[in-house]
């Protein structure tokens, strides 16, 4: 009688085995174990929730939330109600007005400085001009300042008068030294014309050497350069005044229509 039994299993830790592992008894099926577990498995890649290329809170901490929130939209910017310009005050057209005020200063501007242009080429020619020895009827205006020119290749001795006209006139001498260069000949002031009042005067000069002599009556020099400054002037302040009202008047009037239609968009 053969003894089937087992001898017990060993008590205690296993043995270490050195050299290579044994095979099973013959018609036993080896037994694998499975592997020892250390820890959980490691995890690959960023966790769940939380977006690559940013870092992880530290241990102990919960996970960052993004700050920003989303701002409702399809919500329309609501604006007051619209308000009719027609009764917005005061009226738009007033600056039209203005700017067509700033208009016709800029003509009158222009004009007057044309006139003082023109006004100047006068002064500088002769109206009348008359060889020694003759007498000439000239129109002459008081508020052209009339005087009396003398061209002489050499020095005379010259007497002048004049007569006619509305009122007596008389000749005087001045002290203003002026002349006139009209083409080759060169002209002298000599004399002032006093005239009462616009008229036609006659006026006869003479000269004691016989010399080639000749006579003009035209405007004074100083007159003419006076004239020109006038119309500069007036092509200056009277535009710039013009335009400068007119860019007041501008902003006064926008100004108050945008107060008045706020005033008018809140019901006031």
């Amino acid at each position: 009688m053969s003894d089937d039994s087992q001898p017990p299993p060993p008590y205690g830790p296993p043995q270490p085995q050195y050299g290579p592992p044994q095979p099973p008894p013959y018609g036993q099926s080896p037994q694998y174990a499975p592997p020892p577990q250390y820890g959980p498995p490691p995890q690959y890649g960023p966790p769940q929730g939380q977006p690559q290329g940013q870092p992880g809170p530290p241990p102990g901490q919960p996970p960052y939330q993004s700050q920003y929130q989303p701002g409702p939209y399809g919500n329309p910017q609501q604006f007051g109600p619209r308000v009719d310009p027609k009764l917005v005050r005061p009226k738009a057209m007033w600056i039209a007005v203005a700017w067509g005020v700033a208009l016709l200063c800029l003509v009158a501007g222009i004009a007057l400085f044309a006139g003082g242009v023109v006004g100047t080429a006068g002064a500088v020619t002769l109206q009348k001009t008359f060889a020694a020895g003759e007498s000439a009827t000239v129109t002459i205006d008081p508020a052209d300042q009339p005087v009396l020119y003398l061209a002489s290749s050499s020095q005379v001795h010259y007497t002048c008068r004049i007569s006619g006209g509305p009122g007596p006139a008389r000749l005087a001498r001045t002290n203003t030294s002026g002349s006139l260069t009209l083409g080759a000949t060169r002209w002298q002031l000599i004399l002032v014309i006093n005239a009462p009042a616009k008229g036609d005067y006659q006026v006869t000069c003479a000269t004691q050497e016989q010399a080639n002599a000749r006579f003009g009556v035209g405007r004074d020099p100083a007159s003419a350069a006076g004239g020109l400054l006038g119309g500069v002037a007036a092509l200056i302040l009277i535009p710039g005044a013009g335009i400068l009202a007119a860019i007041i008047v501008t902003v006064v009037i926008v100004v108050r229509r945008n107060s008045h239609r706020k005033r008018l968009a809140a019901g006031g």
